[in-house]
């Protein structure tokens, strides 16, 4: 157990002052009845166990007000729960060949409905985020349980020249991390809160490289889901984006798909679904003093109940 306000627990030293205070005036109070009680009645004995019973009484009046100073000390206890809690981070590549229109009506609204209707299967609890890339990467949206969010930041992008793919996987790495998924090094992908969804048709052509990118995501073990839109080829000197793509999902552990089927997107989704987590909490106990101390003012009121009759 632990308190989240220990320097309240100091009102403790009240306690002591109090019983010393209750013994004075106990012993006041059978010097001042002894000097007017009738022998004959003090040898039955019921004014001893009167006086036993208002002494209990008072002691459990005293530890009702000890509860006072616990409450304010918050306790609590640390524990560790498993639940499911995960948080997505969705890449959508904007640059202008997203307008090409081998994907009806566009390759940018094929993302966009992609991903729309990856907010429409995604769990309720899990988090989602959205990046848009071209020459460069912004956190549109940080991971968040605000849907309509998500969905108008899709519906108000800009288009430019660029891919830089590699610094949108480690924008949105560092959007997760800002979410706090990222805290704990999980033992495998697999088992990590965080996930990143990549909608692109290229390998990236400035910024931080895909390469890189996929160390930083291998090192924070997030797996990359990459979905490859159209079929350019890329260029010469790099390797085809198809295999940039796949390369990028097989090392950190994601699934690529150079689809947006709905055979894809469902394994995807399936895949992507959220993570069984070991969570730290605090869970409090605050409740529980002043509860006690009801029950022990309680007792003491029977106990006085009791002693006068």
């Amino acid at each position: 157990m632990t308190f989240l306000s220990p320097m309240w627990l100091w009102a403790l030293l009240i306690v002591p002052v109090l019983v010393a205070l209750a013994v004075v005036w106990e012993r006041q109070r059978g010097e001042a009845a002894g000097a007017f009680a009738d022998p004959r009645v003090m040898a039955i004995g019921a004014d001893s166990r009167a006086r036993m019973l208002r002494r209990v009484a008072l002691g459990l009046a005293i530890l009702a007000a000890a509860m006072g100073p616990v409450a304010l000390a918050r306790p609590a206890v640390d524990t560790t729960e498993e639940r499911r809690q995960g948080a997505v981070m969705l890449a959508i590549d904007t640059s202008k060949s997203m307008q090409k229109t081998d994907l009806q009506p566009t390759r940018l609204d094929a993302a966009t409905e992609a991903a729309n209707r990856f907010l429409d299967a995604a769990p309720d609890e899990a988090l989602v985020g959205l990046a848009t890339f071209n020459d460069r990467a912004v956190v549109r949206v940080a991971p968040t349980l605000d849907r309509p969010a998500v969905r108008a930041a899709l519906d108000n992008v800009e288009v430019k020249e660029g891919t830089a793919l590699g610094s949108a996987v480690v924008a949105s790495l560092g959007a997760l991390s800002g979410a706090g998924v990222l805290d704990s090094l999980p033992a495998t992908p697999q088992q990590s809160a965080g996930r990143v969804l990549v909608l692109t048709d290229g390998a990236g052509n400035v910024g931080i490289t895909p390469e890189d990118a996929t160390q930083r995501a291998r090192e924070k073990r997030v797996p990359v889901y990459t979905v490859m839109l159209g079929n350019d080829p890329g260029r010469p000197d790099r390797p085809p984006p198809p295999e940039t793509l796949a390369a990028m999902a097989t090392q950190t552990g994601g699934v690529f798909a150079q689809t947006t089927s709905t055979d894809d997107l469902v394994r995807i989704f399936e895949d992507i679904g959220g993570a069984l987590t070991q969570v730290p909490t605090v869970r409090q106990l605050t409740v529980l003093a002043p509860l006690l101390a009801l029950l022990l003012l309680g007792g003491a009121g029977v106990l006085l109940l009791v002693a006068r009759t």
